[in-house]
């Protein structure tokens, strides 16, 4: 045998070693997240030792987590519950970080948010908020974060300036929202009608405005965007965010946020293949070892003991 054909067959056994997945050496848990998200955020600077993936949405993540691509899936807790809910197998691993929800608005449209705002305050304290959470959430325990200040508005402007007045004129308030994210906002079977908690709140809130300036056919609008237009805060056609957006101080450089409108944590989904974890910590530990049962050697020695043998009887036939 030639030298050459040894090297050649040296070479295709180190691309099979090569060709084995990192984490299967490692050990290390592999996460699925939405892109851009607080989750997303969370596992890059929480967890650096597990391997995130990230994807365009959500029902992207958790079909790689049934598929067996992720090991598990972080995002919001009432949508992974959703979720877990709807597709057998599924359950909920743990939950982690609380977090307020928020609408945004551009920044200077100060009438607008203070419509929100207001509208939002006799959301929640005439009850219908409670009905609204119902809806979407069932028994679960209302716990909402009252984060106004002295500089939340409580009073509708009298003589509404900006997008606010734009509004007005046109007779509905437009929300960009991202409806691939039940329970907060998805599409209905067949068309093009959106439902979910964010979508009430929309209604409710429309029907206050729409209360307060005397016009009782005031409405709310929700014009579909990804997640990716969303977090670049452009506001081009639409007024003010809608779309289960979680509060931070990052975003708050380019929007200004409403009062908080639901509070929750972020979660852990798992699968029924999926390790067994006691909470978020675990993700970021090396993942026990997979134990051979029988003493086959490792792919690496069979490599290396392969070239020996090339090279013994490479030298006996020479």
């Amino acid at each position: 045998m030639k030298l050459s054909q040894i090297m050649t067959a040296v070479f295709v056994a180190t691309l099979l070693v090569a060709a084995i997945p990192a984490s299967a050496a490692t050990g290390n848990y592999t996460l699925g997240v939405q892109s851009g998200t607080t989750s997303d955020t969370y596992a890059a600077e929480s967890l650096p030792n597990a391997n995130v993936m990230g994807y365009d949405s959500i029902d992207l993540a958790i079909a790689a987590l049934e598929q067996g691509d992720v090991d598990f899936v972080l995002g919001d807790l009432p949508t992974l519950k959703f979720y877990q809910t709807d597709t057998n197998g599924l359950t909920i691993a743990g939950s982690f970080s609380e977090e307020d929800f928020g609408i945004g608005v551009a920044p200077g449209e100060s009438d607008l948010l203070a419509a929100i705002n207001v509208a939002l305050g006799e959301i929640i304290d005439s009850g219908e908020y409670d009905t609204i959470f119902a809806a979407s959430f069932g028994d679960e325990i209302v716990v909402l974060t009252d984060d106004t200040d002295a500089n939340t508005a409580d009073a509708y402007p009298a003589n509404a300036t900006g997008k606010l007045a734009d509004a007005l004129a046109a007779g509905t308030i437009v929300f960009g929202t991202d409806p691939f994210y039940p329970p907060f906002e998805s599409y209905t079977d067949n068309t093009t009608d959106m439902v979910g908690f964010d979508v009430d709140i929309a209604s409710a809130i429309a029907a206050k405005i729409g209360a307060a300036y005397d016009d009782a056919n005031f409405s709310a609008t929700m014009v579909e965007k990804t997640w990716d237009d969303l977090l670049a805060f452009g506001y081009t056609d639409y007024d003010a965010t809608l779309s289960a957006m979680t509060k931070t101080a990052q975003r708050a450089e380019k929007t200004d946020f409403s009062r908080a409108y639901y509070s929750s944590k972020q979660g852990i989904l798992a699968s029924a293949d999926s390790p067994t974890i006691t909470g978020v910590d675990d993700l970021n530990k090396a993942a026990d070892p997979v134990v051979e049962e029988d003493d086959s050697p490792s792919l690496t020695v069979l490599v290396s003991s392969l070239a020996i043998g090339l090279i013994a009887v490479a030298r006996r036939k020479n």
